[in-house]
Protein backbone atom coordinates (compact mmCIF):
# COMPACT_ATOMS: atom_id res chain seq x y z
CA UNK A 1 0.00 0.00 0.00
CA UNK A 2 1.44 3.51 -0.83
CA UNK A 3 1.83 6.10 1.64
CA UNK A 4 -0.40 8.97 1.47
CA UNK A 5 2.53 11.53 0.95
CA UNK A 6 3.72 8.82 -2.14
CA UNK A 7 0.47 8.69 -3.50
CA UNK A 8 -0.02 12.66 -3.44
CA UNK A 9 3.04 13.02 -5.17
CA UNK A 10 2.19 10.63 -7.88
CA UNK A 11 -1.42 12.15 -8.56
CA UNK A 12 0.44 15.88 -9.10
CA UNK A 13 3.04 14.49 -11.22
CA UNK A 14 0.89 12.77 -13.42
CA UNK A 15 -1.85 15.62 -13.52
CA UNK A 16 0.69 18.67 -13.64
CA UNK A 17 0.22 20.97 -16.97
CA UNK A 18 3.55 21.39 -18.13
CA UNK A 19 4.68 25.40 -18.93
CA UNK A 20 5.91 26.44 -22.28
CA UNK A 21 8.19 28.97 -22.98
CA UNK A 22 6.72 31.23 -25.81
CA UNK A 23 7.86 31.22 -29.23
CA UNK A 24 6.77 33.30 -31.85
CA UNK A 25 6.83 32.00 -35.80
CA UNK A 26 8.51 34.43 -37.90
CA UNK A 27 11.05 37.33 -37.60
CA UNK A 28 10.44 39.50 -34.73
CA UNK A 29 10.10 43.59 -35.55
CA UNK A 30 13.33 45.16 -35.78
CA UNK A 31 13.36 47.78 -33.82
CA UNK A 32 13.05 50.66 -36.29
CA UNK A 33 9.97 48.86 -37.46
CA UNK A 34 8.55 49.00 -33.71
CA UNK A 35 9.21 52.70 -33.14
CA UNK A 36 7.23 53.35 -36.46
CA UNK A 37 4.15 51.11 -36.02
CA UNK A 38 3.83 52.93 -32.25
CA UNK A 39 1.03 54.79 -32.65
CA UNK A 40 1.97 56.46 -28.64
CA UNK A 41 5.07 56.34 -27.11
CA UNK A 42 5.44 57.85 -23.84
CA UNK A 43 7.75 58.00 -20.85
CA UNK A 44 5.51 56.80 -17.95
CA UNK A 45 6.01 55.87 -14.30
CA UNK A 46 4.03 52.81 -12.58
CA UNK A 47 2.49 54.65 -10.15
CA UNK A 48 -0.18 51.86 -8.16
CA UNK A 49 -2.17 49.18 -9.12
CA UNK A 50 -5.72 50.50 -10.80
CA UNK A 51 -9.09 50.37 -9.48
CA UNK A 52 -10.24 48.32 -12.51
CA UNK A 53 -9.20 45.07 -12.75
CA UNK A 54 -7.10 43.08 -15.49
CA UNK A 55 -8.40 41.63 -18.52
CA UNK A 56 -8.01 37.87 -18.52
CA UNK A 57 -8.29 35.36 -20.96
CA UNK A 58 -5.83 36.39 -23.50
CA UNK A 59 -2.31 35.73 -23.90
CA UNK A 60 -1.06 38.79 -21.90
CA UNK A 61 -3.86 38.26 -19.54
CA UNK A 62 -3.67 39.79 -16.34
CA UNK A 63 -5.82 39.89 -12.80
CA UNK A 64 -4.54 43.59 -12.37
CA UNK A 65 -4.04 46.76 -14.13
CA UNK A 66 -0.84 48.84 -13.74
CA UNK A 67 -1.63 52.65 -13.77
CA UNK A 68 0.80 54.65 -15.09
CA UNK A 69 1.19 58.99 -14.86
CA UNK A 70 2.82 60.08 -18.07
CA UNK A 71 6.03 62.03 -17.79
CA UNK A 72 6.58 62.75 -21.33
CA UNK A 73 5.07 61.92 -24.95
CA UNK A 74 7.75 61.14 -27.27
CA UNK A 75 5.32 60.47 -30.27
CA UNK A 76 1.41 60.47 -31.04
CA UNK A 77 -1.10 62.04 -28.91
CA UNK A 78 -3.27 61.24 -25.56
CA UNK A 79 -6.20 62.33 -23.70
CA UNK A 80 -5.23 62.27 -20.27
CA UNK A 81 -1.85 61.61 -18.03
CA UNK A 82 -2.71 58.46 -16.80
CA UNK A 83 -2.66 55.13 -18.65
CA UNK A 84 -3.71 52.17 -17.52
CA UNK A 85 -3.57 48.32 -18.59
CA UNK A 86 -2.51 44.97 -17.88
CA UNK A 87 0.59 44.01 -15.34
CA UNK A 88 0.97 43.28 -11.94
CA UNK A 89 3.33 44.92 -9.50
CA UNK A 90 7.11 43.67 -8.71
CA UNK A 91 9.82 43.97 -6.28
CA UNK A 92 12.64 44.49 -8.10
CA UNK A 93 14.27 46.47 -11.42
CA UNK A 94 13.66 44.21 -14.63
CA UNK A 95 16.20 46.15 -17.05
CA UNK A 96 16.69 44.82 -20.15
CA UNK A 97 20.46 42.76 -20.61
CA UNK A 98 20.83 43.38 -24.84
CA UNK A 99 22.78 45.93 -26.73
CA UNK A 100 20.91 49.18 -27.73
CA UNK A 101 18.83 49.10 -30.02
CA UNK A 102 16.44 46.17 -28.20
CA UNK A 103 15.23 43.42 -30.51
CA UNK A 104 14.00 41.95 -27.53
CA UNK A 105 12.04 41.89 -24.31
CA UNK A 106 12.88 42.41 -21.16
CA UNK A 107 13.91 39.07 -19.31
CA UNK A 108 10.17 39.17 -17.26
CA UNK A 109 8.30 38.46 -20.21
CA UNK A 110 10.91 35.83 -21.73
CA UNK A 111 9.00 33.22 -20.72
CA UNK A 112 5.42 31.75 -19.99
CA UNK A 113 3.26 34.13 -22.24
CA UNK A 114 5.53 36.52 -24.19
CA UNK A 115 5.26 39.58 -22.63
CA UNK A 116 6.63 41.50 -19.55
CA UNK A 117 3.78 42.35 -17.11
CA UNK A 118 5.91 43.04 -14.11
CA UNK A 119 6.44 46.64 -12.85
CA UNK A 120 8.00 48.42 -10.31
CA UNK A 121 6.21 50.91 -8.53
CA UNK A 122 7.81 54.21 -8.85
CA UNK A 123 9.81 52.81 -11.63
CA UNK A 124 9.60 54.79 -15.64
CA UNK A 125 9.06 52.82 -18.62
CA UNK A 126 8.96 53.46 -22.26
CA UNK A 127 5.94 52.36 -23.72
CA UNK A 128 5.63 51.91 -27.63
CA UNK A 129 1.68 51.81 -27.36
CA UNK A 130 -0.99 50.83 -30.35
CA UNK A 131 -4.83 50.63 -29.96
CA UNK A 132 -5.28 46.90 -29.58
CA UNK A 133 -8.04 45.11 -32.30
CA UNK A 134 -9.78 42.19 -32.55
CA UNK A 135 -6.21 40.61 -32.57
CA UNK A 136 -4.88 42.63 -29.81
CA UNK A 137 -3.29 40.54 -26.96
CA UNK A 138 -4.93 42.12 -23.91
CA UNK A 139 -6.52 45.47 -24.34
CA UNK A 140 -8.96 45.90 -27.03
CA UNK A 141 -9.48 49.08 -28.04
CA UNK A 142 -7.58 50.66 -25.28
CA UNK A 143 -3.94 51.67 -26.08
CA UNK A 144 -1.25 48.59 -24.78
CA UNK A 145 1.83 47.82 -25.15
CA UNK A 146 1.00 44.11 -26.03
CA UNK A 147 0.73 44.21 -29.66
CA UNK A 148 3.10 42.21 -31.04
CA UNK A 149 5.36 39.59 -28.32
CA UNK A 150 8.69 39.06 -27.22
CA UNK A 151 9.26 42.66 -28.27
CA UNK A 152 10.66 45.45 -26.03
CA UNK A 153 7.64 47.76 -25.85
CA UNK A 154 7.37 48.85 -22.83
CA UNK A 155 11.31 48.58 -20.98
CA UNK A 156 12.30 50.34 -17.74
CA UNK A 157 13.74 53.29 -17.92
CA UNK A 158 16.94 54.18 -15.57
CA UNK A 159 17.23 57.81 -15.30
CA UNK A 160 17.34 60.64 -18.26
CA UNK A 161 20.39 59.14 -20.33
CA UNK A 162 19.66 55.86 -20.47
CA UNK A 163 20.36 54.58 -23.92
CA UNK A 164 16.95 52.67 -25.07
CA UNK A 165 15.27 56.53 -24.27
CA UNK A 166 17.87 58.05 -26.24
CA UNK A 167 18.08 55.84 -29.25
CA UNK A 168 14.33 56.09 -29.27
CA UNK A 169 14.14 59.35 -29.01
CA UNK A 170 16.62 59.95 -32.34
CA UNK A 171 14.89 57.26 -34.40
CA UNK A 172 11.12 59.43 -33.85
CA UNK A 173 13.21 62.46 -34.38
CA UNK A 174 14.47 60.83 -37.92
CA UNK A 175 11.73 59.20 -39.06
CA UNK A 176 9.32 62.90 -38.44
CA UNK A 177 12.29 65.17 -39.60
CA UNK A 178 11.39 66.96 -36.12
CA UNK A 179 12.38 66.73 -32.81
CA UNK A 180 9.44 65.16 -30.49
CA UNK A 181 8.54 66.45 -26.88
CA UNK A 182 11.39 66.51 -25.41
CA UNK A 183 11.50 63.48 -23.78
CA UNK A 184 13.86 64.28 -20.47
CA UNK A 185 11.41 67.17 -19.56
CA UNK A 186 7.66 66.36 -18.20
CA UNK A 187 4.86 67.80 -20.02
CA UNK A 188 3.46 70.64 -19.17
CA UNK A 189 -0.04 68.75 -20.74
CA UNK A 190 -0.98 65.95 -22.66
CA UNK A 191 -3.07 66.19 -25.33
CA UNK A 192 -6.03 63.94 -26.85
CA UNK A 193 -4.94 61.38 -28.82
CA UNK A 194 -5.79 60.65 -32.30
Amino acid sequence: MLKPAVLLFITMATSATPAWPCSVVGPLPTPQDLVSRAQVIVRARADRLSDRPGREGTLAGSRTQIRFAVVAVLKGRLGSGNLEFNGHLDQNDDPNDRPVPYDFIRPGGRSGNCFALGYRQGAEYLLLLRLGDHQSFAQPNDLTPYWTPLAPTNEQLFGDDDPWLRWVSVEIRNRSGRVPNNPLQPTSGVEGFR
